[in-house]
């Protein structure tokens, strides 16, 4: 389930759960948090007023939702997904606020997920951990910058997303991250977080902002405009990922390996077919 950041806020900062979502997924056996919105400045410059709207939407909305679905889904069993980011692992300049709330998620989500296990509640918990998106997420967020930003490559198609909360309602998992990229990032920071934050303080900014100037546009405390699924300004688009393929789809995965495996060998074995018919020639005419 997703709803408008708008909603969201407004229903977290009331604390009371609405009786028009308990009625509508009173049948529903999974629950999805999705919405979410960002800042983009630097720390210092975006005001304390824009910073608690955004955690009203990416963090409280969040974890009203999750009460929500807990009280429908500990009934009968079904799973939660929150969605989280590549930056609910990992940091990067210009969002601070919007890393600090992907970081709250990803810890309400792992809290959530052990007391519902010490309850043997039949809940799966699951957090999703997309890539940069080619989605309007650039356009609604609120800029202090001179710039208009950008998704740094590489940036996946929505389907890759999709594709791992499905089957996170099919197959609980732990986490999934979508889109191999969001894996790297997370496994960069752990193993070099030094050498991680010398990376980003010399590319982070640069990678991040184009040389257009800023766009109006900002859905932290109105819903955005259109129902646009893509923006189609991020550049080249990775329809999907192997990665995410490849957890999702293991058996699958594995197939590919081999057909590649064996398009290799055959290769490899007519490579070595000619040069050896090469070399019996050159010795017949000497």
């Amino acid at each position: 389930m997703s709803r408008t950041p708008s909603l969201m806020s407004a229903t977290a900062s009331s604390c009371k759960p609405p009786r028009m979502t308990r009625f509508r997924v009173s049948a529903a056996s999974t629950w999805i948090n999705n919405a979410g919105v960002s800042l983009y400045g630097r720390c210092v410059d975006v005001p304390l007023e824009d910073q608690r709207k955004l955690f009203d939407t990416n963090y409280w909305g969040v974890v009203n939702g999750s009460v929500v679905a807990v009280q429908q889904l500990r009934e009968r069993g079904g799973a939660l997904i929150n969605l989280g980011s590549e930056l609910s692992d990992v940091a990067i300049p210009l969002q601070g606020a919007y890393v600090a709330s992907k970081h709250a998620v990803k810890g309400f989500t792992d809290a959530l997920r052990m007391e519902l296990a010490d309850d043997h509640a039949p809940v799966s918990v699951t957090l999703v951990k997309p890539a940069g998106i080619d989605t309007l997420f650039v356009e609604h967020a609120k800029s202090y910058l001179d710039y208009q930003p950008k998704l740094p490559q590489p940036v996946y198609a929505p389907e890759v997303v999709a594709q791992a909360i499905l089957h996170a309602a099919a197959h609980p998992q732990r986490d999934v991250y979508a889109g191999g990229a969001s894996r790297g990032m997370a496994w960069f920071g752990r193993s070099a977080p030094r050498a991680y934050d010398a990376m980003m303080s010399r590319l982070g900014v640069k990678s991040q902002l184009t040389s257009e100037p800023r766009r109006e546009g900002d859905a932290l405390y109105e819903s955005g405009t259109g129902l646009s699924e893509r923006s189609g300004r991020h550049g080249r688009v990775r329809e999907r990922s192997f990665y995410t393929d490849a957890r999702t789809h293991p058996s699958s995965a594995r197939a590919a390996l081999i057909g590649m495996a064996g398009v290799l060998l055959v290769a490899a074995a007519r490579r070595y077919v000619r040069e050896t018919q090469g070399h019996r020639l050159t010795r017949f005419l000497r």
